[in-house]
């Protein structure tokens, strides 16, 4: 698309020789306005702004005035034709603070052109089309240098899934400014029709001067000079954006989503726990919680949802609000009181298959108390006569070193999460076993595996979900014979790793709950 750039003062011309430049397009200036030479764009000079803009208007694709909104409208209407001829519009405002989608906003490509010069000046977009404008969420994508589409797209749709929305909702996506020519961001782009906003490196480092408590990446400082991409990146493309999917990485691509404020409209209740008429308590920690969740509160209804993880705590209350309670309930008499004084009169068991302290606790204080008890712990049913001579079935964690030195297994690889990790130590200590283990990428998760006498070189730290693929790759790269696994059920992604273990022809140890 070729561009034309205009502006009639001496204010605008910086900005005007910035979107030139950034654009690779012509510059209009008002005769006398323009003092040096204008860069390395072509110069125009004109004494009337509305028969210059005649005299140009069909010959190019693209149009950008820096300029007051009400100047433009008055020089194109007597301009326009029709949506299908006329050139796509942009303006600006000599401050740079917005870019305004102004005529042919999907078929001319304004819409796009104006996400190209908030690229290139840090400028807000402005949208108004209905199909974008009321699209409040921004997904913030981090990538490796020659990332692939396909990779993207997925990582996109998931980091989308546990938001708890779709694609559809986004109304575009955001990277950092040295992510401009990534091929593979802009085929998944393409591919999701969606605009992406490329935010620059001023933009992002005031975001870490605001918000002081941000988690920084000194890896990625040292790469580009900004500590974060995919958070910040979301959280700038919207207007009082907040996250609702912190930086989360799926199969090596980081994604990040928010949620924008459009104006003020209903306020979300803010629960008095001292009061109350009743309400529903979710014991969550699991994407079934954030699922029950988010139906809960599309259905109006009034509760709270649990977590027993500080980690779990800010992601359900960054979705939840007020509604998220980090409470770890040990005994019958704490769980009671929370129900008294909070006025629950149901439970909802979202909690994992093996947290198996909660579950009965849960189910014997609802009866004693006459609460209303639903279930909705992911079902772990798996069929024990799975034809596969390498599947065994233990009945604890410690029976799992046993069956290891028994099958003189030398590589194992575990994935029972890092709570627990302590019970590998006896095989830490054994020169002969070379243990891997994949746990969440969060210093405590690390700490309990070095703990547990894990080599650090050995330590995967990564967030699923895991495809069978990605499964397989892991265990082919570090040579691994054996896979142990919880049996976590569908959500827990247990038959992508029993695939991936028969594939890769490894032994599989199942721990049963």
């Amino acid at each position: 698309m070729d561009i034309a750039v205009f502006c009639i003062t001496p204010n605008g011309t910086a900005l005007a020789e910035k979107i030139a430049a950034g654009t690779s397009g012509d510059l209009h200036v008002k005769a006398g306005v323009l003092t040096e030479a204008g860069g390395s764009a072509k110069v125009h000079t004109f004494d009337s702004l509305s028969a210059h803009t005649a005299s140009v208007f069909n010959r190019y694709g693209g149009l950008v005035f820096v300029m007051s909104l009400g100047i433009v409208n008055r020089v194109i209407a007597p301009l326009l034709r029709n949506k299908l001829e006329d050139p796509a519009v942009v303006t600006l405002d000599e401050a740079g603070r917005f870019a305004v989608s102004t005529l042919s906003g999907h078929e001319g490509g304004a819409n796009a052109l104006t996400y190209l010069i908030s690229s290139i000046t840090g400028a807000q977009p402005v949208v108004t089309t209905a199909t974008d404008s009321l699209r409040i969420y921004t997904c913030g994508v981090g990538c490796v240098k020659g990332a692939k589409k396909e990779a993207i797209t997925a990582a996109i749709t998931e980091g989308c899934k546990k938001a708890g929305i779709t694609t559809d909702n986004l109304r575009c996506l955001a990277s950092a400014w040295v992510k401009r020519d990534e091929q593979g961001l802009l085929a998944a782009a393409a591919a999701l029709h969606l605009y992406v906003r490329f935010i620059p490196k001023w933009m992002i480092d005031m975001y870490y001067e605001r918000n002081t408590a941000a988690v920084k990446s000194d890896m990625v400082f040292k790469s580009i000079g900004v500590y974060g991409v995919a958070e910040p990146s979301a959280a700038l493309s919207g207007s009082s954006s907040r996250l609702v999917l912190p930086k989360t990485i799926f199969d090596g691509i980081t994604v990040a989503i928010a949620r924008e404020t459009l104006f003020p409209g209903p306020q979300e209740p803010k629960i008095d726990v001292s009061q109350g008429s009743g309400r529903i308590l979710v014991l969550g920690g699991t994407t079934e919680g954030v699922n029950m969740g988010y139906e809960l509160m599309k259905g109006g209804e009034d509760f709270l949802v649990s977590t027993v993880t500080g980690y779990g705590f800010n992601l359900f209350k960054e979705k939840f609000g007020d509604r998220a309670i980090l409470e770890n309930f040990t005994t019958a008499d704490a769980l009671k009181r929370f129900i008294k004084k909070h006025a629950i009169t149901k439970i909802i068991d979202c909690t994992h298959p093996y947290a198996e302290l909660i579950t009965p606790l849960a189910k014997s204080v609802s009866t004693e108390l006459k609460l209303v008890y639903e279930s909705k712990v992911r079902d772990t049913a798996f069929d024990n006569e799975f034809q596969y001579e390498k599947l065994c079935y233990v009945s604890s964690l410690t029976q799992v070193i046993d069956k290891i030195l028994a099958l003189k297994v030398k590589r194992p690889l575990f994935t029972t999460g890092s709570k627990e990790l302590g019970f590998v130590r006896p095989l830490s200590e054994n020169g002969g076993v070379d243990i891997f283990v994949r746990v969440l990428p969060f210093e405590h998760s690390i700490k309990s595996a070095l703990e547990a006498g894990v080599n650090a070189a050995n330590i995967i730290a990564m967030q699923g979900p895991f495809t069978t693929e990605l499964n397989a790759a892991t265990i082919r790269q570090y040579a691994i014979d054996c896979l142990v696994t919880k049996k976590t059920g569908k959500e827990g992604g247990f038959y992508e790793k029993v695939n991936a273990a028969v594939d890769c022809g490894v032994h599989l140890i199942v721990v049963e709950r």
